[in-house]
């Protein structure tokens, strides 16, 4: 019991010069998370972490270890760290910005103006719009379908690599034949990652094909994901 008080007295010492540091109170965001082991995407393996602070402004982490509180950047650690961070972050709103406690003056209220006359129901005006909404919101099912396939579902060199960034370049949604509203797009995923046996970062391109079945704008589902053909762009 001793010294679990005295490890909470050195933590409560330690979080309180961080504050007062050269850095203000809204750069620094207090974190109570503990993980058994947490695999660094430099190789780094920690062991029973607690990371006690987030300083949004530097991006760092601060872990204790060994009664020393040790920063690193946030980049290094994977995402099931990095979510519960940002999940605590939100509860901190960043008020850096603002000058003084004074509230600031209600802008005045504009009424919105009046919405533009919706074409009839299955007029070929009609049937254009709903065109395009199902292509825009195809499209960004399938970008994010594409990414979270290259990060989570696809093995990579050794397999023991962590997906640092990733962009995807797509093309129009194409109606497949025989199937109605069923749709094929097809891009290219440009991304990178760091492997621990290597310890390399690399990056790769790769065709991608994204088959999503619309029947309209709100109800998108990915049905395949398929990575196992070489770009054509």
């Amino acid at each position: 019991m001793k010294n679990h008080q005295s490890l909470r007295l050195t933590l409560g010492v330690l979080l309180a010069a961080l504050i007062t540091a050269p850095l203000t109170a809204d750069d620094m965001v207090l974190l109570d998370l503990r993980f058994a082991r947490i695999n660094l995407a430099n190789g780094r393996i920690l062991e029973n972490a607690a990371l006690t602070g987030f300083n949004r402004d530097s991006d760092l982490i601060y872990v204790m270890e060994d009664r020393k509180l040790r920063p690193y950047p946030a980049a290094l650690f994977p995402g099931f760290v990095t979510e519960q961070i940002a999940a605590r972050v939100a509860e901190y709103p960043d008020t850096s910005g603002t000058v003084d406690n004074q509230p600031e003056a209600e802008p005045a209220v504009t009424p919105p103006p009046p919405p533009p006359p919706r074409a009839p129901v299955g007029s070929p005006e009609d049937n254009a719009a709903r065109a395009a909404a199902i292509a825009a919101a195809v499209t960004t099912k399938a970008e994010t379908a594409a990414l979270r396939h290259f990060r989570y579902n696809r093995r990579t060199g050794s397999g023991y690599t962590t997906m640092t960034n990733g962009e995807v370049d797509l093309g129009r949604p194409t109606p497949i034949p025989g199937w109605s509203n069923r749709y094929r797009v097809e891009g290219t995923v440009y991304f990178s990652f760091y492997d621990s046996v290597g310890e390399t970062f690399q990056n790769r391109q790769r065709g991608v094909e994204v088959i999503v079945e619309a029947p309209n704008p709100n109800d998108v589902t990915v049905l395949e994901v398929n990575t196992d053909w070489t770009p054509r762009r």
